[in-house]
C-alpha cells in the first residue's frame, strides 16, 4: 500500500550509515526545518534572497504536518541517531503528459551539515525500492538548471535529462529554468 512501509521493508531501512524510516507527523518540523535551511544553502545566488529570506518554517510545518497526516506523498525520514538529517518526498508522477507507470520523487533534501555524507543516497535508494515495489517502471523529478550540486547528485544516481522536460517557473520575481530528469526503475526490487 502507497504511503505504508510494510515489515518486508524492514531489512531495507536498516542497511546505511543512517536510519530510514517512514516520517510521521511528529517528524514536520524537522522536515520543515530542514527544507527551509537546505532551501536557503542550496539556491543562494540562484533563487533573490528576499525569497529565501521570506521562507518561514511555520508555514512549511503546518503543511508538511497535513501531508504526513494525509499519508501523500510518502516521506521517509534519515536519521543520525534521534536526529532527523533529511528526508525524501515521493508518488506517483504529477506531470500531465507522465505516463501511468511513473513515480516521481517531489523533493529531497539535507541539513546542510550533513550534506555529502551519503544520506542523499541512502534515502534515494529505500524511496526507489518502495516507486518500483508500487509497480513504477521510472521516475521523474524537477530540478533548477543552475543547481550544479544537485545535478551532479541525479546524474549519479541514474537520472538523465528528459529532452522534452523544461519549464520556466518564478520565484520571489525571477523567472527559473527548471529540468526534468528520469530514470528506469528496477521492478524487480
Amino acid at each position: 500500500m502507497p504511503g505504508r512501509a510494510s515489515s518486508s521493508d524492514a531489512a531495507d531501512f536498516a542497511a546505511g550509515p543512517f536510519a530510514i524510516l517512514p516520517a510521521s507527523p511528529g517528524d514536520a518540523p524537522a522536515i520543515a526545518h530542514i527544507h527551509v535551511d537546505a532551501w536557503r544553502a542550496a539556491y543562494e545566488g540562484i533563487v533573490p534572497a528576499s525569497h529565501l529570506a521570506g521562507l518561514s518554517v511555520e508555514r512549511r510545518e503546518a503543511a508538511w504536518r497535513a501531508s504526513l497526516a494525509a499519508g501523500s506523498p510518502e516521506v521517509l525520514v534519515a536519521r543520525d541517531g534521534a536526529q532527523v538529517i533529511g528526508w525524501i518526498a515521493f508518488g506517483a508522477c504529477r506531470d500531465d503528459d507522465a505516463p501511468v507507470f511513473r513515480g516521481e520523487v517531489h523533493a529531497i533534501y539535507l541539513a546542510p551539515s550533513h550534506w555529502g555524507r551519503g544520506g542523499g543516497p541512502q534515502l534515494w535508494r529505500h524511496a526507489r525500492r518502495r516507486l518500483a515495489r508500487q509497480v513504477f517502471t521510472g521516475a521523474s523529478l524537477w530540478v533548477l538548471a543552475d543547481n550544479a550540486r544537485a545535478l551532479r547528485f541525479y546524474r549519479a544516481e541514474g537520472f538523465m535529462p528528459d529532452p522534452a522536460g523544461s519549464r520556466d517557473i518564478e520565484r520571489g520575481g525571477r523567472l527559473l529554468r527548471e529540468l526534468r530528469y528520469l530514470v528506469a526503475l528496477d521492478t524487480a526490487a
